[in-house]
């Protein structure tokens, strides 16, 4: 086909449009919350400084890293285990050390956590519960994460939420609810469990409507439809608590932009735009951090 001068000079200016589009202010916003919960004061008056992230990817973090940058801020030790560490561009696993964590440590030296996995096309589909303990080497996992709790002795756990684990990922599901099971245990030490979380209207333009159709884009499955209909829930859990993370703007987006661009490209889908924003811009939208906190029973006993 022969390109006229006119024809040439449109695709070049369509290719240009294309890629320097850049989002409104006003088209970032209507992803943020609208709802508002309770500031959080626990965590200023706690004396044991030391809060364990415990998720099963590495990027499941991100969510709550503003409120972490926070708690680093004021004196606190920061610890992250996962089952999966993305490779930096230097070759090595996990984050440049001192942004956030004081480390990127794996539950598992062997990283081996799931049976099957090698033979699992889509790992993030939702699954039933029971295939979740038949699946998972819940015992191995059990005093692996046990071990590195009591060696660390935190006084608060951050997780993902065990009943949608974000948009249904059973990774994310398991391990949340793993964690929620030995938080019950007397003798951890552990005062309450963070769990981060979207709001609903969170949860409908990011999850139900920008993911969805990220996923249907390119041809993957929809795990979020999915997952309600398989635990016959509606979403994540509400949250019970705000945390506002608008004085460390610069330490979330760094560590944001920390990860290769293979975990980017995966973030993409869960924080809308956050590249085409500088951090100051960017987090007075989403200037608050959400979660459902989840207090030790011993602590509710007359």
């Amino acid at each position: 086909m022969k390109y006229t001068p006119f024809i040439f000079t449109a695709i070049i200016s369509f290719l240009l449009t294309s890629c320097s589009y850049k989002p409104s202010i006003e088209e970032l916003k209507k992803f943020a919350a609208v709802e508002t919960y309770p500031e959080d004061g626990y965590l200023d008056t706690v004396s044991n400084k030391k809060a364990l992230i415990i998720v099963a990817h590495d990027d499941d973090d991100c969510a709550m890293s503003g409120t972490i940058a926070k708690l680093k801020a004021e004196g606190w030790v920061i610890k992250q285990l996962s089952f999966v560490a993305h490779k930096l561009n230097d070759g090595s696993d996990g984050h440049p050390a001192g942004i956030i964590c004081q480390g990127n440590e794996l539950i598992l030296e062997d990283g081996f956590y799931r049976l099957g996995l090698d033979t699992i096309k889509y790992p993030y589909i939702p699954i039933l519960k029971e295939q979740m303990e038949k699946q998972f080497l819940r015992k191995k996992i059990s005093k692996a994460l046990l071990a590195e709790i009591n060696d660390f002795k935190p006084s608060v756990i951050f997780t993902l939420d065990n009943e949608m684990g974000t948009y249904g990922h059973p990774e994310h599901i398991f391990i949340s609810q793993l964690v929620l099971d030995l938080f019950k245990l007397k003798g951890t030490g552990v005062q309450r469990i963070y769990q981060s979380v979207y709001t609903k209207h969170m949860q409908k333009e990011i999850i139900d409507t920008w993911l969805f159709n990220k996923m249907k884009k390119y041809g993957y499955q929809n795990p979020t439809e999915i997952a309600k209909k398989m635990y016959n829930i509606d979403g994540m859990p509400e949250p019970t608590v705000q945390v506002n993370i608008s004085q460390f703007a610069e330490q979330k987006m760094l560590y944001l932009m920390s990860y290769p661009e293979k975990a980017r490209k995966n973030l993409r889908k869960f924080i809308p735009y956050y590249e085409e924003f500088d951090a100051q811009t960017y987090f007075a939208v989403f200037d608050r951090e959400f979660y459902r906190v989840v207090e030790h029973e011993l602590n509710n006993e007359n």
